[in-house]
């Protein structure tokens, strides 16, 4: 199942702040879980970026980016 970067921000600040754990649809997550969660953010931001991205702006002279 794949996060958006708003609800992994929120798995984290409730980490973080809150408590313990944090549970996302049926998904747990704890303190431990952190550095998994900071690198599915960086995977959540790369693709929401590629989603943002018309294919006008991806055509650069004659080639896609």
């Amino acid at each position: 199942m794949a996060f958006t970067v708003a609800q992994i921000d929120s798995a984290v600040d409730s980490i973080i702040n809150g408590g313990q754990s944090y549970r996302m649809g049926d998904q747990e997550f704890t303190r431990a879980d952190l550095r998994y969660l900071l690198a599915a953010r960086k995977d959540a931001e790369a693709v929401e970026r590629a989603a943002a991205k018309s294919i006008f702006k991806r055509v650069r002279f004659g080639g896609i980016t």
